[in-house]
């Protein structure tokens, strides 16, 4: 595997990282929000509390630089097995996906959360991962 930054496209990368952060607002807002807020056992109190701790721009940030590194990850990815079509990057970003729940499952599984909980995140991450890889096979 050869591993070349410079044949990156960051343009697209910028653009896969900007649709992940649109979709995961609309996600866990419009979609999803209450149901998510109430599987995790959140009050409305308790939210407001986590916003206190974590200002939007803290919060915000954090999530743009975390979705701009998965992009460049997948990226790095997409260039390093030769992908050059949207259908082979959405695949391997599937692939990642498969990874990343894992991981995450054995995160969920020793929190004291319904483990239901998690699958509105899983279900976020099945959509914007192989979307990523997508965008970025198909716009080499």
């Amino acid at each position: 595997m050869h591993i070349e930054l410079g044949s990156t496209n960051w343009l697209a990368v910028l653009v896969a990282a900007f649709a992940t952060f649109l979709i995961g607002g609309a996600w866990y807002t419009v979609l999803f929000g209450k149901l998510w807020q109430r599987m995790n056992g959140y009050s409305g109190e308790m939210l407001a509390e986590m916003q206190r701790r974590r200002p939007p721009p803290v919060f915000f940030g954090t999530m743009i630089a975390c979705y701009l590194v998965v992009s460049l990850v997948m990226a790095i990815l997409v260039g390093a097995f030769e992908t050059s079509t949207a259908m082979g990057g959405a695949m391997l970003g599937l692939v990642v996906f498969v990874l990343v729940g894992a991981v995450e499952v054995t995160g969920q599984v020793s929190k004291d959360k319904p483990m239901k909980a998690m699958l509105i995140d899983l279900a976020y991450q099945a959509i914007y991962m192989p979307m990523t890889g997508a965008i970025l096979g198909a716009w080499r």
